[in-house]
């Protein structure tokens, strides 16, 4: 890397030799460290050299001692661009309490993630003072290298049972002792939550649909019941319909009240109390939306981030998958990437994440409730997902009435939910009334839908 004049990239000439000397006099540490590091983590030179002779050795199931290391510098004909044998011994002579080696480590490579830090910077400046990319070309560029670094300092790592077992009889104790049957977020439909025990962190739920059927309705009804039920917040990312759109709808599903009487201005007086008193309950939650058009998994997750730094945040929703940019050489690719990091995304911030899908053309062309093959543009969004469920209204859709149009009720659709997959629980349907004049979903034994 070059330096700036009077500048020199992050690092520690002191941890790097005292890990080097604990590799050369303790055979446990130096695997330690060759599980840890690479050779680039280290700066100086010298050192890089002396950590590659390492881990030749190892490689051949060699001991690293300083007989071994030397023997393998000089082999290689690198002895003196390593420093020498005298500098090869120094590196033992005041070595630290052994037991600190691992704080060293960790020393290291937070050095070398700001040496990574710096080159990246670099290089965005030469970008942008070059101007000769797209802004949004450059910030993607920019976001998914630094991505890409934190994602290298996160890398899991093997566990023993024996630590996981404790945690595991915590879980389920807790389990046990919860009162009814949702463990994580409840949907604000029992049947459905009898069914999936709630939203749970680290998933990724996809509700698909065809076009009309309420998938964006679906969605608010849920996002409101959880703000409101969790106190909560609760992000929604609309990458099809504007945040005053959303709000609007969210107003009307809580006050009970269409949009018809209003636009016609017939909206009798006490309802518009309702309205605004649906407002009041409205503005006391923690919901925040995006109406983003065209965004990325880069900049869902960078803003999630955010605000979760600021917010007690529970869930995420995003409407809908289809829509948003991705990177791939076709569209079956962009959308596995994207499905890829939404999913990486719920693991990661330890959240649910929903994401709206549209069908394929050929689930319009047959009747019967939709299937995972339906699911548009990729099967990475099937293997990804660990639940999916499917908006169904047959009576939209049967071959009679799409020619017809005749006795359907437009207001109240009787709607499927269907479960197509669930990684730790049943398939099944769940029966609704979806108030398409309020945009809103109801059980078919609730007296709401009569309202």
């Amino acid at each position: 890397m070059t330096d700036q004049p009077g500048q020199r990239p992050p690092h520690s000439p002191d941890a790097e030799k005292s890990v080097l000397g604990a590799m050369l006099l303790d055979q446990e540490l130096a695997v330690e460290a060759l599980d840890a590091l690479n050779t680039q983590d280290f700066f100086d030179r010298k050192h890089r050299r002396i950590f590659q002779a390492c881990r030749d050795l190892d490689s051949k199931n060699s001991v690293t001692d300083m007989v071994t290391v030397s023997e393998e510098l000089t082999r290689k004909k690198m002895l003196e661009e390593a420093g020498g044998i005298e500098y090869l011994a120094s590196l033992t002579d005041d070595i630290p309490l052994l037991s600190n080696v691992l704080q060293y480590i960790r020393i290291i490579k937070d050095k070398a993630m700001l040496r990574q830090l710096l080159k990246i910077s670099r290089e965005n400046i030469q970008e942008v003072l070059e101007g000769t990319s797209d802004v949004k070309d450059v910030l993607d560029s920019a976001a998914s290298k630094i991505i890409a670094i934190t994602e290298s300092s996160s890398m899991g790592e093997l566990k023993p049972i024996s630590q996981l077992v404790s945690r595991g009889i915590e879980d389920l104790e807790e389990l046990r002792n919860t009162k009814g049957f949702v463990t994580g977020l409840s949907t604000g439909f029992n049947e459905l939550d009898r069914m999936t025990t709630g939203f749970h962190p680290g998933e990724l739920i996809i509700l698909a649909a065809r076009p009309g059927i309420g998938k964006t309705s679906m969605a608010l009804n849920m996002a409101t019941h959880i703000a409101r039920e969790t106190d909560r917040a609760v992000a929604i990312f609309s990458l099809e319909m504007s945040d005053t759109m959303l709000t609007q709808r969210m107003l009307c599903a809580d006050a009970h009240i269409g949009t018809k009487p209003i636009i016609e201005g017939t909206l009798a007086q006490e309802h518009w109390y309702d309205l605004q008193a649906a407002a009041d309950r409205l503005q006391r939650m923690n919901i925040f939306i995006d109406d983003s058009a065209s965004i990325s998994s880069m900049d869902i997750r960078a803003k999630v981030r955010s605000l979760k730094r600021r917010e007690d945040l529970c869930m995420v929703f995003v409407d809908y998958l289809q829509l948003m940019r991705g990177d791939g050489e076709n569209r079956q690719q962009e959308i596995a990437r994207i499905s890829g990091d939404l999913k990486a995304l719920s693991k990661e911030m330890e959240l649910p994440v929903m994401a709206l899908s549209q069908l394929s053309r050929m689930a319009t062309k047959r009747s019967g409730t939709p299937r995972l093959s339906d699911l548009r543009e990729s099967g990475a969004i099937e293997q990804d997902a660990d639940l999916v469920m499917f908006l169904h209204q047959p009576d939209i859709h049967s071959e009679q009435n799409e020619e017809y149009e005749t006795e359907v009720d437009y207001l109240r659709r009787e709607t499927i939910l269907k479960i197509g997959k669930q990684r730790n629980g049943p398939l099944g349907i769940v029966n609704l009334i979806f108030r398409a004049d309020i945009t809103r979903f109801f059980p078919v034994d609730s007296e709401g839908f009569e309202k």
